[in-house]
């Protein structure tokens, strides 16, 4: 039986193993980057950038990729070569500063002599969307070259109730600069890096589901809010904002990867068709899916099996699959599926089926993404 989600919870403490919580991120970045040569990090704007952007930045297209902190890997495991070139990180659950991201874009262009540009990208939250306009602003004004996405993939919330706002923003961006980081390496142009982006992002849905809430990390010891006893939350978002609904008991995975593939599918469900699959030429696509944090790998195969066989029962191929934790919400347990809808063979799109693969396929040096 599913039922409306509920206002008030039970709550229970739970723990995290951190020093000051003002400086975890700093630390997590410090033990991500001290080790790896790929990766520098500047400390007083919590940058992540590739090693070698001083010479990249002279003649490729430049990728930022920015989120409050909580979210990791999401986007500092995601930096280095063949993909982004840099990532900016606010407090947990905190958008970057306008300052921050202004640092960012001097770093990702050349100090002497012309820019190929930068292509900015962020989930669709509203703190992330002003400071990012604020930064573009001021680095426009001073004469760089940028291109800004927000992506908004979450089919948890509708056309109604999205309204001028739009979807939040879950992993469907990390698909989306897979491949366009890819573009950008190979050295393509800001307009078809950002074209792919902006074409991946309005094919591309993700439904995630939790089996608990979520907590700040304040304090060692903090408090969390708990769902009812044999309950699960379907769309619940990634900082814990309420879900499309809770339902008990629990459902056999079967039936949960069954809902959750049709809230991503159903062409005729007119509040959340947001991926416009074809009634009458064959469908493929690629499909992450994600943990919250804690879900193990061994969960998410399960899962990912269940997916490819009920995508498969409605005539989508799945050409591609990767797992793992992609975007997290700190330890929260729980998953996601995204699907991106791969170019149709006669589709006029600014990639093809073929090529779109390749760049899908394309090594990367990163310290977190599943190849």
């Amino acid at each position: 039986m599913a039922t409306e989600t509920q206002t008030k919870q039970p709550t229970k403490e739970t723990f995290h193993f951190i020093n000051d919580p003002a400086d975890a991120i700093n630390e997590a970045a410090i033990g991500l980057t001290e080790h790896n040569p790929n990766l520098s990090y500047a400390t007083a704007h919590k940058i992540v950038y590739r090693s070698d952007l001083e010479t990249f930045r002279n003649d490729h297209v430049t990728t930022i990729g920015f989120a409050g902190g909580g979210h990791e890997p999401m986007f500092s495991g995601f930096v280095g070569p063949s993909f982004l070139s840099c990532s900016v990180s606010g407090n947990i659950f905190a958008s970057p500063t306008a300052a921050q991201i202004f640092e960012a874009i001097k770093l990702c262009q050349p100090t002497n002599g012309p820019s190929k540009g930068t292509l900015i990208v962020c989930g669709n939250y509203t703190g992330d969307i002003l400071n990012a306009g604020l930064a573009i602003t001021r680095a426009t004004a001073a004469g760089y070259k940028v291109r800004f996405i927000p992506v908004g993939d979450d089919v948890a919330v509708g056309r109604k109730k999205g309204g001028k706002v739009g979807r939040r923003g879950l992993s469907g961006h990390v698909v989306g600069l897979k491949i366009a980081c890819a573009l950008g390496d190979q050295g393509e142009s800001l307009e078809r890096v950002g074209d792919a982006m902006e074409y991946i992002a309005a094919n591309s849905g993700t439904i995630a589901v939790a089996f608990d809430r979520v907590a700040l990390p304040n304090n060692i010891i903090t408090e969390i809010q708990t769902l009812p006893p044999a309950t699960i939350e379907l769309g619940l978002g990634c900082h814990g904002e309420p879900g499309l609904r809770q339902i008990s008991p629990v459902p056999s995975p079967e039936a949960l990867t069954k809902e959750m593939i049709k809230l991503l599918t159903d062409t005729s469900d007119m509040d959340r068709a947001f991926i416009p699959f074809s009634k009458s030429e064959k469908n493929e696509a690629i499909l992450l899916v994600n943990s919250s944090g804690s879900t193990s790998d061994e969960v998410l195969a399960r899962f990912a099996e269940l997916a490819i066989a009920e995508l498969g029962h409605q005539g989508i191929s799945v050409r591609r699959m990767t797992l793992g934790p992609m975007v997290t919400s700190l330890k929260q347990s729980g998953f996601g599926f995204t699907v991106w809808r791969l170019p149709g063979a006669g589709e006029k799109a600014v990639l093809g089926r073929d090529e779109a693969l390749k760049l899908w396929d394309r090594k990367v040096q990163t310290a977190a993404w599943r190849q």
